[in-house]
């Protein structure tokens, strides 16, 4: 598969690799934190995260997409390919990758790599505007909650 588009964008968290890993591919805590995200569940009888699971996400904007794990390795990637047909997306890759040269802070880096059905591919620098945002706003959220735990950790701390 040549993907002719690829966007990415990372964010440093303060957090342990193998915390934020877990955390952020946990289901329940994802729907806590990602409010880009109305809906995430398996598609078939998996249960766990792994290579070859299925998922299906719903985004705010209505954009339904079904997924299948390409890799999950624990704590450092995963990826997934859209299985299912879209209006807007001829082929899709997503990946997450965690690293971390400190023991307290990662980095989160998010890459989407597609190629576009027409006639989005006609406004390809309007459709990878509204992804980056999109990326952007999802990175910023994690780290909004993220802080709202430390704070109400410290607060519970100190009652």
């Amino acid at each position: 598969m040549n993907l002719k588009n690829s966007i990415s964008e990372i964010e440093t968290y303060n957090r342990d690799i193998k915390w934020l890993f877990d955390f952020t591919q946990d289901f329940n805590n994802r729907k806590k934190w990602d409010k880009q995200t109305l809906e995430i569940d398996f598609i078939d009888e998996c249960k766990e995260l792994k290579k070859g699971a299925k998922v299906f996400t719903k985004s705010i904007e209505g954009i339904l997409m079904e997924t299948e794990y390409l890799t999950f390795k624990s704590p450092n990637e995963i990826s997934i390919k859209m299985i299912n047909k879209s209006q807007i997306f001829k082929d899709f890759i997503g990946t997450w990758n965690y690293s971390s040269s400190d023991g307290n802070k990662t980095d989160l880096k998010i890459t989407y790599s597609f190629n576009l059905k027409f006639p989005y591919s006609l406004i390809k620098h309007k459709v990878s505007q509204k992804i980056r945002l999109n990326m952007t706003k999802k990175l910023r959220l994690l780290k909004e909650y993220l802080t709202e735990l430390e704070n109400k950790n410290v607060l519970q701390q100190n009652v």
